[in-house]
């Protein structure tokens, strides 16, 4: 265990090294993107970690409350809450399920509106909907115990996106 965690490390230093060689050659456009680019993984990465947090706590506290209940909820059958807003620079919009923050940047918001747009039913949509999860934005659907594309997640996605966006 401990040789593949170095591989990681060592796999990180150089990338961080290539990146550090790149800086010098980057015009200050390029830097400044880089930038807020940089902060919006770690920005990201946090969320995610703070969510898995009161994900644990949540569970615990549910596992304290539920003794009547043996019946193990996967997460699939729940409601889904779905609000789309854009940040204060519209470089961003932030998708808050059931509480919980996910930032897309506008291309990430485009290619889901499409996907709730062109195809030409319903249906098709939410698979395309799922693919597109399951490919590019898979914590997502961890995070919320997303299996399969008939998750009420993808419903509610569509009809938030349709509320809030037009093609």
């Amino acid at each position: 265990m401990a040789e593949s965690k170095e591989s990681k490390n060592s796999l990180a230093g150089k990338l961080r090294n290539e990146l550090i060689e790149l800086v010098p050659q980057i015009d200050e456009e390029g830097l400044v993107f880089l930038l807020q680019q940089a902060n919006t993984i770690i920005h990201n990465q946090r969320v995610v970690e703070l969510n898995r947090d009161l994900e644990k706590i949540s569970s615990k506290k549910n596992a304290v409350n539920s003794s009547s209940s043996s019946k193990k909820n996967t997460g699939e059958n729940i409601g889904f809450e779905i609000e789309i807003d854009r940040s204060k620079n519209g470089k961003t919009y932030y998708f808050t399920v059931n509480g919980r923050k996910h930032f897309m940047d506008v291309a990430e918001t485009k290619k889901i509106v499409e996907l709730c747009y062109r195809p030409p039913t319903k249906s098709k949509a939410l698979k395309f909907l799922y693919q597109y999860f399951l490919n590019e934005r898979d914590e997502v659907l961890s995070e919320h115990k997303i299996k399969s594309e008939k998750s009420p997640f993808f419903e509610a996605l569509f009809n938030s996106v349709r509320e809030n966006f037009s093609l």
